[in-house]
């Protein structure tokens, strides 16, 4: 493809990975593109993205349900960008073979996807770039990679070769270049260009592509046009990459139906318009100064929303009205405890600058930054440019109020986190995470990085937020759910799609690892205490869970955990602290604390501390540290200042959400924020403590300080020091502090450098008590590779462990440690290895007690590590014939609880358990009655392997026992559960047992089947007859005992035995019983249709109607959206229920599915009954779809059957329904 000879205005598209997208950054290609072809000018966009390749390209639900920006552009000329992230799986001939039948396909569909007029598709490929090393031991060395990418870039030179394209060699000219000098010179960790970078493959491109000298970089003309390049290619991000995709044209697309759609188009027009002013620019022609958008078309702005909700919305979310209260007002109207006040350090009515901040952090020198998010939820095209900043303040004369206020950078959309790290300050421009430094020392950054790029912006109040450093220095980033995250790292690609968790990020060796928060909307706030234990808190139901518990390795189907303590529902969080500081009074200081903005506004306060006899955490709700009734007042991210007192942040703002309004409602504010610090006043403030001028020797003293926030502050500082400087500084440091606390800190600080001594983390183990033991295990966990030799290794087989090695030994000692904690994160670091010697680790304590914790780590842990104790190859033979039996037992028994039936392994084992407590067997029993549903079909054949030597059903079988068919309509699900674990229970008529003792001493037990004068037939075990002669018996006694064996259940798996329950329960399913929640009431009428039968039509899908025995069950445990949901469309859907008896019923509620885009499939619900499930008469039907139906049903309506279903031809779903009456008289 040569782009000069392209028809004028073609169409060109970049596509491709993180090396096409960042050349949005910079724009020198495009650049030179328009330059050379000023005669034939072309129409070009990026549509690159992170973690792209030929076969993956990852996008955000709905992407295309407005429309598809690839599509509306209908590029006719590709510039592709493949290789890299393929790359990472390795060279293996058959990944390679792959990749060019991946790359075929992907251009084939290209290809005729696009064609039109007859004008064929024009593409030019080029090569991956060569990676270029870093220099720094613990980040990729590239000679690996090199050899991968080398591959690669062959192969895409064969696709070209086959296909008769241009290709363009980017990697050999970079290999050759990245030599030059050592060090990142032209990348920002060895893989994604910076600007120097992108000018040099820019030229290798355009040299590729044209004949002759390229434009002249760095001209006056050149940078004027790379300036408009880069807005444009700005505003087109806006577009394919928009913020907010999950309200914008996702899920949640709720009140911006009329807004956003024509946002688009008009971002699309002043991008046109750029397309012009660049085409003139490159043909010399005159322009204007600034580009004319007035021609672009207005944007939508909707009415306010702001009090036009009932009462009921509005009370505690909303104030009475719009009238702001100053600062001094708002503190007039928050409860404090006594002794206690609160002050404004800065607000809006000083610095105008302080508006929607959303976190704040102390720096080196004391000073407070807080980001603001002014363009929250996001930027309005035709605005100007997103100003959201990162501010400075100071309070330079020392009387509790800022005097300053610098704007360090004002260019961010959307920063939801920030931290320091070395001489700069991370932060979020979504989607981009930035690396800003100061390098004049002016207080404004002037040098700006691009570090990653692909972190979700589904919706932006969920995007990697609340930041925070463990205390072995890895920067934790919470994520919530419904988020599509693409990030390219050099250790390879990161994916992460719908699952709320935390990323964390080492930034010494730039590996980003992720760990999920299952239970979590959007975790918004995380803490870690003295010992290293995290408190992640949730920002939607302000749940709050132990990390530590969770932070093993990645398992996808991770369970939901235990929260930490009972939150009474006041939500939802943003931001937590621990009050540990000597400012405050001694009974406040193990308080965990967040900020609550909806239904409380203010911050509750919890007791927290280590659970008895336990490895987790615990608490309870105490007094409330806070509690205003302004509703403007939204605090967030309190922290404890260098001064000892709590400072927080107030969003200040009337609407809140970004579901509950318009994103573009006009009363969203962006004018009011301001900074506030409660300290109690009969106790003095203490010496405000910083790092920036200390030697390191004396901010390790800091690592000891009473208030864990300045610890937290020291470790930070520290790592911002050369490492050799830490590292003496440390060892001098430790002679004068020999304690296993100390020996701790400095475990955390060599953590964060990599570089951890095992005989540190040794005498905390010997010396410490067992909160130090399970924090020096955690460190040791997670350098496993820094211990092992295996920084370069990214795959399980390059990873190359023993179980000699001295860390291991560590950890296979505290994996038997008294402590049950310490043997948790024992645990957690065999999840992390990713190797058979974890499999050995993990299993190191299994003879110990277990608490419910060990019990869900080990399980987590198992799952994590089961591609190297799972399976038939000798290999994991070996390894399984080698661990002890009762390590080799528990995998046994872990592939059976965690197979297909799982639900049910272990209430199964307690039913079967004739040890067992009564109580504990009727919980067991509830929930097998309550397990899923299983398959019929397969059931069948269960049921012919296992029972059909002594029961009929239908033609299955042989009638010996009691006949089995039908057997679903005569009883509950429940009651078949009972016959079959314990069939000594109830016998049925015509088959109580005998035992007969022959003169030989032969005891046979059975039913009598046939008697004469001379013998007597029994039928016995098996279907078998035995005939006995009476001269033969000499004691005959009758037994309250079944023939039927009992232990049924160990003879097939659990998934087995819900196929079995679902083949003899039939067309009929059971209503869950649901013991546990009463029978409701309405007025003098009864719930008459809990203990019921319901049929589902056979073709439904039975995924979606796993849950329709819960269907009339009460507040049952559910998992999905509905409880029955039938084909799609099907003609006269309905769900039909036979009544355990007759029931006069006179009315009944029935709930639509609960998520409410889906209602409107609701016309025509309509309610029939029957007496005999034949004969039908409607009683009831709906006016118009909603939300909950109230059912009033004529009055005499006698029924054993009931039917719900649509008229006609629809999609019918629902999730509740419950009918209310009086038992028929007589029955």
């Amino acid at each position: 493809m040569d782009p000069s000879k392209l028809p004028a205005k073609t169409r060109l598209a970049f596509v491709g990975n993180g090396t096409a997208q960042r050349m949005s950054l910079f724009g020198h290609l495009e650049t030179m593109l328009h330059l050379r072809t000023s005669d034939n000018p072309l129409v070009i966009r990026n549509f690159g993205w992170p973690t792209d390749e030929v076969a993956k390209q990852q996008r955000p639900g709905n992407y295309t349900v407005i429309d598809d920006p690839f599509k509306v552009f209908a590029p006719q000329a590709f510039l592709c960008f493949f290789g890299m992230n393929e790359s990472f799986v390795g060279d293996d001939a058959e990944q390679i073979a792959k990749f060019e039948a991946d790359y075929h396909a992907y251009l084939d569909g290209l290809a005729e996807q696009f064609a039109g007029d007859g004008r064929p598709v024009q593409f030019a490929l080029v090569t991956p770039i060569a990676f270029e090393p870093s220099g720094n031991p613990l980040q990729p060395d590239g000679s690996l990679h090199n050899r991968y990418l080398a591959a690669y870039a062959d192969a895409v030179k064969r696709v070209g070769k086959q296909r008769e394209l241009d290709v363009v060699d980017v990697f050999t000219p970079t290999a050759e270049l990245f030599q030059q000098e050592s060090g990142c010179q032209f990348t920002t960790n060895g893989m994604h260009l910076n600007e120097a970078g992108d000018e040099a493959v820019s030229l290798m491109i355009d040299a590729a592509l044209f004949d002759g000298a390229g434009p002249a970089v760095g001209a006056e003309r050149f940078e004027s046009m790379r300036q408009v390049v880069n807005d444009k290619a700005w505003l087109h991000q806006q577009d394919y990459r928009m913020l907010n995709g999950w309200y914008v044209y996702g899920g949640r697309r709720t009140w911006d139906t009329e807004t956003f759609p024509g946002e688009f188009q008009k971002i699309r027009k002043m991008v046109e318009v750029r397309d012009q002013h660049l085409w003139d620019m490159s043909a010399g022609r005159d322009v204007p100064d600034e580009v004319d958008d007035s021609k672009t078309g207005e944007v939508f702005i909707p009415e306010t929303m702001f009090g036009s909700r009932d009462d009921g919305f509005r009370e505690m979310r909303e104030p009475k009205t719009l009238e702001y209260p100053t600062p001094e007002q708002s503190i007039s109207q928050m409860e404090i405890p006594e002794g206690f006040e609160v002050e404004c350090f800065a607000s809006e009515k000083d610095f105008p600058e302080l508006a929607n901040p959303t976190q704040i952090a102390f720096d080196q020198r004391g000073r407070l930054w807080v980001s603001c998010m002014v363009n929250y939820p996001q930027w309005l095209p035709g605005s100007s440019r997103p100003s959201d900043r990162l501010l400075i303040f100071e309070d330079t004369d020392g009387d509790g109020k800022a005097d300053e206020c610098k704007p360090f950078y004002d260019k961010l959309i959307c920063p939801t986190g920030f931290e320091f790290y070395k001489d700069g300050v991370l932060v979020i421009d979504e989607p981009h995470i930035l690396f800003l430094r100061d390098t004049d020392g002016d207080d404004v950054a002037d040098e700006v990085t691009h570090m990653l790029d692909g972190i979700g912006t589904d919706d932006t109040h969920h995007a990697m937020g609340a930041w925070e450093y463990s205390n072995g220095g890895r920067l934790h980033m919470q994520e919530g759910i419904a988020m599509s995250t693409t990030v390219e790292t050099p250790w390879g690609p990161v994916r992460e799609a719908g699952a709320s968790g935390s990323y964390v990020w080492d930034l010494e060796s730039l590996r980003l690892t992720h760990f999920r928060t299952p239970g979590q909307y959007n975790p918004w706030c995380l803490v870690f205490d003295q010992y290293g234990n995290g408190i992640v808190g949730d920002g939607t139901n302000a749940q709050h869970h132990w990390t530590n518990a969770l932070s093993g390795g990645e398992v996808r189907s991770r369970k939901t955990l235990e929260p930490i303590f009972n939150n009474h529902g006041i939500r939802p969080a943003a931001g937590n602290e621990i009050l540990h500081s000597r400012q405050f009074p001694e009974e406040f200081r193990n308080r965990l604390i967040y900020a609550c903005v909806i239904n409380m506004h203010g911050m509750p306060a919890f007791e927290i501390r280590d659970q008895d006899d336990e490895a987790g955490l615990t608490g309870e709700r105490t007094d409330d540290l806070l509690v205003s009734t302004d509703m403007f007042f939204r605090p967030v991210d309190p922290k404890i200042g260098p001064d000892g007192a709590l400072w927080f942040g107030d969003w200040c703002n009337a609407l809140i959400g970004h579901m509950q309004y318009s994103q573009r409602d006009p009363n969203r504010d962006h004018e009011h924020g301001r900074i506030y610090r409660m300290r109690h006043k009969e106790r003095p403030l203490l010496d405000v403590v910083t790092q920036s001028d200390l030697p390191t020797i004396e901010v390790m003293d800091q690592l000891l300080a009473f208030e864990t926030r300045t610890r937290y502050r020291a470790r930070r500082a520290l790592l911002s020091r050369p490492a050799d400087e830490v590292v003496a500084a440390s060892k001098q440091w430790l002679q004068d502090n020999p304690t296993a606390e100390a020996a701790l800190e400095i475990l955390w600080v060599q953590e964060a450098f990599h570089n951890v001594e095992l005989d540190l983390a040794r005498k905390v183990l010997a010396e410490g008590n067992f909160q130090q033991r399970a924090a020096a295990t955690h460190v040791v966990g997670n350098e496993w590779r820094f211990l092992s030799g295996n920084e370069q290794a990214n795959s399980p087989d390059q990873i190359e462990l023993s179980v000699d090695l001295p860390f291991v030994q560590f950890l296979l000692e505290a994996g038997r440690d008294d402590h049950a904690r310490v043997r948790l994160e024992s645990l957690r670091a065999a999840s992390l290895m990713d190797h058979p010697v974890g499999v050995r680790v993990a299993l190191a304590g299994i003879d110990r007690p277990a608490d419910k914790w060990i019990q869900y780590v080990l399980e987590h842990t198992m799952s994590a590590l089961s591609t190297h104790w799972d399976g038939d190859s000798a290999e994991i033979q070996e390894l399984i014939g080698s661990l002890p039996p009762k390590a080799a037992e528990y995998l046994k028994e872990y592939k059976i609880a965690t197979g297909p039936g799982a639900e049910v392994y272990r209430p199964l084992k307690i039913l079967a358990d004739v040890d067992a407590k009564q109580e504990d067997q009727l919980v067991a029993l509830q929930k097998v009655v309550a397990a899923s549903r299983g398959n019929a079909e397969t059931g069948a054949k269960v049921f012919q392997r296992v029972c059909s030597a002594c029961h009929l059903h239908g033609k299955l079988g042989k009638e010996f026992g009691p006949e089995l068919t039908k057997i679903g309509e005569r009883m509950t699900k429940e009651h078949i559960i009972r016959s079959i674990v314990w069939p000594n229970e109830e016998i049925a008529k015509g088959y109580e047992t005998v035992m007969i003792l022959t003169y030989d001493g032969e005891a046979i037990g059975g039913f009598i089947l046939k008697e004469d004068d001379e013998t007597i037939s029994l039928g016995i075990a098996d279907g078998k007859t035995k005939v006995i002669d009476k001269e033969e018996i000499e004691i005959r006694k009758p037994m309250k005992a079944s023939s039927m064996p009992e232990g049924l259940t160990e003879t097939v798996a659990p998934s087995e035995f819900l196929d079995l329950l679902a083949f003899l329960g039939g067309e009929w399913i059971a209503t869950n019983p649901n013991t546990d929640y009463p029978l409701r009431k309405d007025g003098d009428l009864i719930e008459v249709t809990r203990d019921s039968m319901i049929s589902v039509p056979g073709d439904w899908p039975a995924v979606w109607n796993r849950e329709a025995e819960h269907l009339f069950s009460g507040e049952g445990v559910r998992k999905d959206r509905f409880a029955v949901h039938s084909k799609q469309p099907a003609t006269d859907p309905a769900v039909i229920l036979r009544l355990a008896n007759p029931a006069e019923l006179v009315r009944g509620k029935i709930t639509n599915r609960r998520d409410e885009e889906f209602h409107d499939r609701a016309k025509g619900l309509a309610v029939w009954t029957s007496n005999d499930g034949k004969d039908w008469t409607r009683v009831w039907k709906s006016d118009a779809p909603q939300a909950e139906w109230k059912v009033e049903l004529p009055e005499g309506t006698v029924a054993s059957y009931i039917k719900i279903g649509l008229e006609g031809t629809g999609i019918f779903h629902i999730d509740r329904a419950v009918f209310f009456g009086r038992p028929v008289k007589g029955e």
